[in-house]
């Protein structure tokens, strides 16, 4: 029964894909979306550690990184939240992205959420209503004219994981809607016009009972860390009806989580090459986003396999090969 439903998630796909236009390769006009028939590169390295102030982009990692796939990522993941410390910090951390020697563009995470003085993304406090109330703005308007300044595109995902299981589970249901509208609205107050607004969930069966509505947003996504994502049922749906709402594609985020890199033969098969073949299904997929990370100082424990792909070498070697495809844009030197 699960794989005839498979089967038809897949032909509906492909049914819908077949009504776009641009021969096959759809183009939307969103913000920020790639030409026909490509698919930005994304990478961070390890996430969010213990200490407040190791908050900063990981730019060893992503150096370790490209050294071993041979492509510098055009995107480049990062956080932010409200917490006052954290704010500042990471509102210098993001700029700096820009600043670098490549063509780098920021991917980031909005948090729905403030933490304590130790980042615990598992005692984090829910500020959805809040936002969506107006207690924020003045952060809200900081960070919009921050991005405006930075001279850059800007992939922005306010309330990221919302609903499901995922890190945003937490925040008010009831309130996420008019909270991400309010972050959209000041942004548009605030003329920041070089930020696309990313609606993404990991795993959440309602999540148009959290949509915004078109108007609001520029890109779905969606988070990968299962095995065999090309045949998960939930993840063709989702994909499918963002083509239905003409909107690009990102996988936001996406690790190894279940099995790591450093199995090689047998990650590649039940994680890397699924998730490659997902990517490669969906011709409305425009952006990828790997999270090469050891997890070693990730708060939640549950996250306990090394996902760098410099761990193994039929891992890094296949991945390398496969982000030879012209498809994958990756960033320049400057």
């Amino acid at each position: 029964m699960q794989s005839a439903l498979q089967g038809l998630l897949r032909i509906f796909a492909a049914s819908i894909i077949l009504l776009l236009p641009s021969g096959g390769f759809p183009f939307f006009g969103a913000k920020h979306e790639p030409p026909d028939g490509n698919i930005y590169h994304c990478a961070q390295g390890e996430v969010r550690p213990l200490s407040m102030e190791k908050l900063r982009v990981d730019w060893s990692g992503i150096r370790e990184y490209a050294a071993t796939c041979g492509r510098q990522p055009k995107l480049i993941m990062h956080y932010i939240s409200f917490d006052e410390r954290a704010f500042d910090i990471l509102q210098q951390t993001i700029v700096e992205i820009t600043r670098r020697d490549y063509s780098y563009v920021p991917q980031i995470g909005l948090d729905f959420y403030t933490y304590s003085e130790t980042p615990s993304l598992l005692n984090a406090t829910d500020i959805t209503q809040k936002i969506a109330v107006g207690e924020y703005d003045r952060h809200i308007g900081q960070l919009a004219r921050l991005f405006r300044s930075m001279n850059s595109p800007v992939f922005l995902r306010p309330g990221y994981e919302f609903g499901g299981s995922g890190q945003g589970s937490r925040a008010s249901k009831k309130y996420w809607i008019r909270a991400w509208r309010r972050v959209h609205d000041i942004f548009q107050q605030e003329r920041a016009a070089n930020v696309a607004f990313v609606w993404n969930t990991l795993d959440a069966r309602d999540f148009m009972d959290y949509y915004p509505g078109d108007s609001y947003v520029d890109w779905w996504a969606i988070n990968i860390f299962i095995n065999n994502s090309d045949d998960d049922p939930f993840i063709a749906d989702f994909i499918t009806q963002a083509a239905q709402h003409r909107k690009p594609v990102m996988v936001a985020e996406s690790t190894p989580r279940y099995i790591g890199s450093t199995g090689g033969e047998i990650s590649w098969q039940q994680w890397y090459q699924p998730y490659f073949n997902l990517l490669l299904r969906y011709p409305h997929v425009k952006a990828f986003c790997y999270i090469n990370a050891s997890w070693e100082d990730y708060p939640d424990r549950s996250f306990a396999h090394d996902c760098r792909i410099q761990k193994n070498k039929l891992v890094s070697e296949r991945y390398r090969h496969m982000l030879m495809d012209a498809r994958f844009l990756s960033a320049d030197e400057k």
